[in-house]
């Protein structure tokens, strides 16, 4: 036996307490990356199915039922790749229809915010005397007294006293020379003075010295008038004033910022004219302007606020237009503007309150049922909705609650007693 013999035992790795997998920071480490994969995991699911997910948006309707009714909102949802949220109104509404169908009548605004409807066709030999009275608070229409003569293509104007004059037009007779007197209070009509000069077709202006100045039109010959007369409501007589330097009918008269009137285009025998002349009520005296860029009948001509004038659409030998063009009474020049959507001659133009310019109908080789808008501060036009019946030869009041009247005309397959609000 080795007594100084030291034993030993072989060291290998397998003798460690423990194996390197189960040490502390082995397994720290281990389970973070888990936690890492399983939020990553997590994050990409809320992404696919929440975030990215396609929304649904809410469309918002407001729908005006009648001009006596609250406006109805509906709300719709459908899928879209984003959220969107958009609404839309309804612009035009259907009101009370008018007693009797008629277009080439004429509408005017009453003191008490009343329309009277006078006149008009109900076809090519039916003249009407009848009138009748809307009343924008319930959307009613009634009976009032008859005009003693039937007629269409006539002018109305509300004079200063309230009362409504109504000068010439057409009967089966033929050309008018005889006006008449509508009592707003009362309801009756009245006649007064005849016209020198027999015309339909003509225009009628309101001056601020508070006569009527009647320009052009056809007359009795069938042939367009250089003449023009003065209606005085204090006398209840008419004057002849000084011809025009052209004869014509179809044309627009406008008065000015500064109390002249503006006589645009018409037509003379067959030839359209694109000359426009100023009517000085403190001389008596016409002066010619510049001419237009287009020869035009049937057209509108509307004074915006800020005084210029913006005339649209019409007809020229060469057939129905879309151009618009502006006319600057300070310098006496006229200037193009953007054309309309659509050609049209026959409709109707109101200077809505903020501003704009809203054109209805009218005819294009047949009857129209777009409405298009007029931005004086764009110089645009913009498409508004299309009316609920297509028409020309209608009329278009501006109410004092700011909605726009647009009553009868021809409609593409009859007459219309319709009436409708935008």
């Amino acid at each position: 036996m080795h007594t100084n013999q030291v034993y030993s035992e072989p060291v290998t790795e397998n003798n460690k307490s423990h194996k390197w997998w189960h040490r502390r920071w082995v397994k720290i480490t281990g389970i973070s990356v888990i936690v890492l994969i399983v939020v990553a995991v997590i994050l990409a699911l809320v992404l696919i199915f929440v975030v990215f997910a396609p929304k649904k948006s809410e469309t918002i309707i407001t729908v005006t039922t009648s001009s006596s009714s609250a406006p109805v909102t509906l709300t719709t949802t459908s899928p879209q790749t984003t959220a969107m949220t958009t609404t839309q109104q309804l612009e035009w509404s259907v009101t009370g229809n008018m007693n009797t169908a008629r277009l080439l009548h004429t509408a005017s605004i009453l003191p008490n915010g009343k329309v009277l409807i006078t006149g008009g066709t109900s076809n090519a030999y039916n003249f009407l005397n009848s009138a009748e009275l809307y009343d924008p608070s319930t959307g009613i229409w009634a009976s009032t007294g008859s005009v003693t003569n039937a007629r269409d293509s006539h002018t109305a104007s509300v004079l200063s006293n309230g009362n409504v004059l109504v000068t010439g037009g057409a009967d089966d007779s033929g050309v008018l020379n005889s006006a008449e007197l509508y009592d707003s209070p009362r309801g009756t009509w009245t006649t007064t003075g005849n016209m020198n000069n027999a015309r339909g077709d003509h225009t009628a202006s309101a001056l601020s010295n508070g006569k009527i100045l009647v320009t052009g039109g056809v007359g009795s010959s069938g042939i367009g008038l250089n003449s023009a007369e003065l209606y005085d409501p204090i006398t209840n007589t008419w004057t002849t004033t000084s011809n025009m330097n052209n004869a014509r009918q179809y044309h627009t008269a406008s008065v000015l910022s500064n109390g002249k009137v503006l006589v645009t285009g018409g037509l003379f025998i067959t030839s359209y004219l694109n000359n426009a002349e100023l009517y000085d009520p403190s001389t008596g005296t016409w002066t010619t302007t510049g001419n237009m860029t287009n020869a035009r009948g049937g057209h509108t001509a509307s004074v915006l606020s800020n005084g210029i004038v913006l005339v649209a659409g019409g007809y020229s030998n060469s057939g129905f237009l879309n151009s618009a063009e502006l006319y600057d009474p300070s310098a006496g020049t006229w200037t193009t503007t953007t054309n309309m959507t659509n050609a049209r001659g026959i409709h109707t133009v109101s200077v809505l309150s903020n501003g704009k310019v809203l054109v209805t109908g009218g005819r294009n080789y047949n009857a129209l049922d777009s409405t298009e808008l007029y931005d004086p501060s764009t110089g645009t036009w913009t498409t508004t909705s299309n009316m609920t019946n297509a028409r020309e030869y209608h009329a278009a009041s501006v109410l004092s609650n700011g909605k726009v009247l647009v009553t009868g005309g021809a409609g593409k397959t009859a007459n219309l007693n319709s009436a409708e609000l935008y």
